[in-house]
């Protein structure tokens, strides 16, 4: 593990060589600048782990350099001990700190204390680097299933699979591999940076290779070292890259393919594996539905042969559709829900770095400070949860649902977007009975609704949803006061790939009719052009035994 990079800027001699000789002797790595405009130009070349930074030197005050590096990306994150003998001016302090320094020392200062304080603040650092990778995965991962989606054809979903890989992780060499039912390659596609290439023909799928390691074990694998290995006689076929990692791509328990990338032996880490498995996730999703739509293009041109396996085919492309609105859904609100990530990380922050301070100089550790970190970190967990839950495949079968539990569930999910959108939201709901059917297909609608209104809103509104219980059934009104249908559309509004948006696909309500009428009930829409528009829908109330044993 290489030492933390230690830059001490101060015009003083003495000062340099007491801190390079305490530094160096608890192993850290140093580089020192004696003015503060070479302070600044070193910070940005070398991108040190801390900076230890006097207040008066020539050319460029401690205070101005401060200022310089928090207004740069790339240094703004650098921990900064700003370090001062002027103790006649007792707002220097207050002036270090307000400009974005994370700690404030007067000469003369003990040796230990300032020790104590760059190892709290190093890892305090850490602990922010940390979270800030997972929020940015977490941003990425849901930026690449839109993308991924959006192609159909699979030698296009192919090529952009590659391009996304070879961004995210910058690798040497790369390979995405298709196979058949047979376990045969069907389709290839191979990066390199000196530009070789790999035939479909020349893919090797033998457990020598981790090409075909992956494919076999059907588990995601990491090579620091080819050599570490005997067991196997190469990474990907025709390429010398000498590190690894590699992922299956599997889609409802059947392998569709593999993808590896390889680099110099350790460049990969376990990050870079799990970004790569999730990545895979998604590809897998998205391969499968792009065969579908192939699937489907070629059952239309034999339409009349083809009667028996077409129910069949649109039975699994239904619910791949499903999926997609479901995943479409998501990549609206992934705006929204980064943000909600983000705000919860400065007090988890403040609180850890307080809590540190405490243990370092033998203070008593704040529990207070501790509760608020954990409460936060809870946030966060219900924040992603909630957006894994609506992520996921569909659990089958019904069960009794309370359509306000949905309702609520999904203006929980799409606060912060409706928040950013200036709509208003308003809710009526009553007491109602349950009713039969499938929570993750309702909350689907629910959200398309939702969303649908709020794009109908380019410049705000008002959107109010009210239950109701009427003879038989339990319903739910989402209505909005944007720009409305024209009187000609309304009864086109749910046919398939009917759409007036520039990017829509045209099966979002499509797909919300075919689930209500799935579940034996009925979908409505009415709408006063410039006015707004109103959706209507009717579940089945659940009977239970003892409401049959009344009748």
């Amino acid at each position: 593990m290489v030492a933390p990079l230690v830059l001490i800027a101060d015009d003083d001699n003495i000062t340099h060589t007491l801190l390079r000789s305490i530094l160096e002797r608890s192993k850290f790595r140093i580089a020192e600048s004696f003015d503060g405009r070479d302070a600044l130009q070193k910070a940005r070349e070398l991108l040190p782990d801390l900076i230890l930074m006097d207040v008066q030197m020539p050319l460029l005050d401690g205070f101005a350099a401060v200022q310089l590096l928090r207004n740069d990306p790339a240094t703004a994150r650098i921990p900064i001990i700003v370090l001062t003998a002027a103790a006649v001016e007792p707002l220097d302090a207050v002036r270090s700190l307000d400009l974005g320094a994370d700690d404030y020392m007067r000469k003369p200062f003990s040796l230990d204390e300032l020790l104590a304080r760059i190892h709290s603040k190093l890892r305090a650092h850490q602990l922010e680097e940390k979270l800030q990778q997972r929020t940015n995965e977490l941003e990425a991962l849901v930026q690449i299933g839109a993308q991924l989606n959006e192609a159909l054809a699979i030698d296009e979903l192919a090529d952009r699979l590659l391009g996304i890989l070879m961004a995210q992780i910058p690798s040497d060499c790369a390979v995405f591999t298709l196979i058949n039912a047979d376990g045969q390659p069907i389709l290839t596609r191979s990066q390199d940076t000196n530009g070789a290439q790999i035939k479909q023909d020349e893919v090797s799928l033998t457990s020598r290779s981790l090409v075909g390691q992956v494919l076999t074990m059907g588990e995601p694998a990491l090579i620091a070292d080819l050599d570490a290995h005997p067991d196997l006689d190469m990474l990907i076929e025709g390429m010398t890259c000498r590190g690894g990692i590699g992922a299956p791509l599997i889609h409802g328990g059947k392998k569709l393919g593999v993808i590896v990338l390889g680099a110099d032996a350790g460049r990969y880490t376990e990050s870079d594996l799990r970004v790569l498995r999730s990545i895979g996730e998604q590809a897998a999703l998205a391969i499968r539905n792009a065969q579908l739509y192939v699937e489907l293009q070629g059952y239309a041109q034999g339409l009349e042969t083809m009667v028996a396996v077409r129910t069949a085919a649109l039975q699994s492309a239904q619910a791949q559709l499903i999926r997609a609105e479901r995943l479409a859904s998501i990549g609206t609100l992934a705006a929204g829900i980064a943000h909600e990530v983000n705000n919860p990380l400065q007090p988890i922050l403040m609180g850890l770095e307080l809590t540190l301070e405490n243990m370092d100089e033998g203070r008593p550790i704040e529990r207070e400070m501790l509760e608020v970190a954990v409460r936060e970190v809870q946030r966060i967990e219900r924040i992603v949860t909630g957006l894994l839950e609506f992520a996921r495949p569909e659990r089958n079968g019904m069960s009794s649902i309370d359509l306000n539990e949905i309702v609520q569930e999904v203006l929980s999910l799409a606060g912060k977007q409706l928040q950013y959108a200036r709509v208003n939201v308003a809710t009526d709901l009553g007491h109602i009975p349950l009713s039969a059917g499938s929570a993750d297909q309702l909350k689907q609608v629910v959200l398309n609704l939702v969303v649908n209104a709020m794009e109908a809103m380019p410049n705000g509104g008002g959107l109010i949803l009210r239950s109701f219980e009427e003879d038989n059934f339990v319903g739910l009104t989402i209505a909005d006061t944007g720009i409305g249908i024209p009187p000609e559309m309304l009864a086109s509004v749910f046919d398939p790939f009917y759409t007036t948006k520039a990017d829509g696909t045209g099966l979002g309500l499509a797909v919300s009719y075919s689930i209500i009428e799935g579940h034996g009930g009925q979908f409505e829409v009415s709408s006063v052009l410039n006015e707004g528009t109103t959706f209507t829908l009717r579940l089945p109330k659940l009977v239970d035994s003892g409401d049959e044993t009344d009748q």
